[in-house]
């Protein structure tokens, strides 16, 4: 694996920021309690934009993608190379990293060569979904090591522990059998019986692939957090942000473990989920409508106007699904611009809230390959322009993070370290008061 940051190593919060202290419960379970000392931060609403591919979940039901599809998905995003001009594909990556590689500016990472290849409109993500899914059995195997690392990390049960072992002895006793009984292969022969592992009750926030193994299902990190931000008594509001329709099981997976079912996680007060999904819609270049319903609503509400849409977000609690404008973003070639908006008004050096968006497609290397529209909020004018995307680098890790996959299963203070980073570097941009005046005066020049 590179040294770059798809290492374990996560960056620490400023000094006496955070203290995270650990105990085990008498189930054998840890728990985490993690205390905040940075009080500029505390007075800030955090107002949380989760992607769900890759990012909170790996498996998707509505996509039928498998945990294995989806770590070879993901191995595809993190993986770079170039087309040379015979039209072969060459290799760059030696493993994994975000980043893309410093000695080959032209490099494109082999889900972006895939994707401009096969996506024109909509329904052909199925067809790029089943190409990527079966990655590192075909043109990928020389990185099937990282792909067994990501499947060990996210097996629900740890090593050693006796339901691993009884699994992992089922799992072997199958594979011989299965082995042994089709060395052939032919057009006729019969599929794989089912795993007696099926007739187990999958547990809470559990994900049982087809051949028996059980793995998490939404990522435990993300719960992490919430452990974190009700022990900090943080004022806050989780928006699950998807370009598709995969929201159902992860809001029903979520009600279930914030219920405390699960026994790694226990809430000290209840946290609501909206089940029912609003919707984020571009009518024209210039336009962003917004269609939610809380729980306080009559109906579903309508908003077109960027100020109110803002304010509608910051106001709501608990959990809720946004479905984003998929059409929009493809017809633009990926452009960010048309992509999943966030606000900054960089005229309130004193803001009382902060939104961060984690993303695994969020990207500072090119326009066209990046999923966050960072809005720019003019009150004067009562407008909101695209952030120039020279600015990005900038903000990354302020207002929008890459969800990197291998720190949020290797590390289970993932997301709690890097929202804490968040408002870290928020409190520095807020001190910068020539790049926050480049930022609107340049955002406000792209206009016009």
């Amino acid at each position: 694996m590179s040294d770059d940051n798809l290492s374990m190593n996560q960056s620490k919060p400023r000094e006496n920021d955070l203290v995270i202290s650990t105990k085990l419960l008498s189930n054998g379970y840890e728990y985490t309690k993690v205390i905040n000392n940075n009080p500029s931060s505390k007075r800030r609403k955090l107002i949380l934009h989760f992607d769900n591919r890759n990012t909170l979940e790996v498996a998707n039901n509505v996509s039928a993608t498998t945990i294995e599809q989806g770590v070879n998905n993901f191995l595809t995003g993190v993986l770079w190379g170039y087309e040379k001009d015979n039209g072969e594909w060459e290799w760059i990556s030696t493993s994994p990293s975000l980043e893309k590689p410093a000695n080959c500016p032209h490099c494109i990472t082999y889900f972006k060569y895939l994707e401009n290849q096969i996506v024109k409109e909509a329904i052909d993500r199925k067809q790029l979904r089943f190409k990527t899914g079966s990655f590192v059995t075909n043109e990928g195997q020389r990185f099937r090591q990282f792909y067994d690392q990501l499947i060990e990390l996210l097996r629900y049960y740890e090593l050693k522990s006796p339901e691993r072992e009884r699994e992992d002895q089922i799992l072997t006793l199958e594979e011989q059998s299965s082995t042994s009984s089709h060395t052939v292969p032919n057009e006729n022969e019969r599929k794989r019986r089912p795993s007696i592992l099926h007739k187990n009750q999958v547990p809470v926030n559990g994900y049982r692939s087809s051949n028996g193994t059980l793995y998490h299902y939404v990522l435990p990190s993300f719960f992490r957090l919430i452990q974190y931000l009700q022990e900090t008594d943080r004022d806050f509001v989780i928006y699950l942000r998807t370009m598709g329709d995969d929201c159902k099981n992860f809001l029903l997976n979520a009600q279930r473990i914030l219920s405390n079912e699960h026994p790694s996680f226990q809430f000290n007060r209840t946290l609501d989920v909206n089940h029912e999904p609003g919707f984020i819609k571009r009518i024209d270049d210039r336009t962003i409508s917004l269609r939610i319903k809380f729980e306080d609503d009559e109906e579903m509400q309508t908003i077109e106007d960027e100020f109110a849409i803002r304010e509608k977000l910051e106001r709501g609690h608990g959990i809720h699904a946004i479905k984003d404008d998929f059409n929009a973003w493809c017809q633009k070639n990926y452009h960010y611009t048309t992509s999943k908006p966030i606000w900054f008004d960089p005229d309130d050096r004193h803001p009382t809230s902060h939104h961060i968006l984690f993303d695994d497609n969020f990207r500072v290397i090119h326009p066209n390959d990046s999923i966050v529209d960072i809005r720019i909020m003019d009150r004067e004018r009562h407008q909101c322009y695209s952030c120039p995307f020279e600015f990005y680098p900038r903000l990354e890790n302020i207002f929008a993070v890459q969800a990197n996959l291998y720190l949020i299963l290797g590390d289970r203070d993932y997301y709690i370290k890097s929202v804490t980073k968040c408002e870290n570097n928020l409190d520095q941009l807020l001190q910068d008061t020539q790049t926050l005046k480049d930022i609107k005066d340049k955002s406000l020049m792209n206009q016009t």
